[in-house]
């Protein structure tokens, strides 16, 4: 998961980089560390000033980097994620899918049998699941950071389905 890292900025990759990287290579790979780390980038890119008062910033300030660090590592094996934080999940990833879902049939019925339209079918459930982060691995971030994660990883999600619908047109 280190190449994860490159996401972050040259300044903060100096001085954190390495600590973080060798803590990443004692752990095995898990979904809520590699969204954590993501949605870390997404913020420090969001707040440089942020970033840069953390690289000039005192001992004490590295010790608090440090703490965070700490608890990066305590919570790779599972979010700290209430019963009605999952019931919110839950709720908004079945809600939303079936109203993406009933959009995406009236699109398919609306253009016929459409390479493109048909290749958009899984984006109900993905933009859904990622939707429903925000209650669970993307919760103790800020709005902008989960509105750049949520609609970053749907509009790859789409542009990647789009591509297979375009290569089902020269085939």
């Amino acid at each position: 998961m280190t190449w994860i890292l490159r996401l972050y900025p040259r300044p903060w990759r100096r001085r954190y980089g390495d600590e973080v990287a060798a803590m990443l290579e004692t752990r095995a790979f898990s979904l809520h560390t590699a969204v954590d780390l993501i949605a870390g980038a997404i913020d420090v890119w969001l707040h440089p000033s942020a970033t840069m008062a953390a690289v000039t910033a005192s001992h004490e300030r590295e010790n608090t980097m440090t703490n965070r660090i700490a608890g990066l590592s305590c919570a790779l094996t599972a979010p700290n994620v209430t019963r009605a934080e999952a019931w919110k999940a839950a709720g908004v990833t079945i809600g939303l899918t079936v109203v993406l879902s009933l959009a995406w049939m009236g699109l398919h019925v609306r253009l016929g049998d459409n390479p493109y339209a048909d290749s958009l079918s899984m984006m109900p459930i993905v933009v859904s699941y990622l939707v429903s982060m925000r209650y669970t691995y993307l919760k103790d971030r800020s709005w902008a950071v989960q509105a750049a994660f949520i609609g970053g990883f749907s509009a790859i999600v789409a542009a990647i389905l789009l591509s297979a619908g375009w290569v089902s047109t020269l085939i």
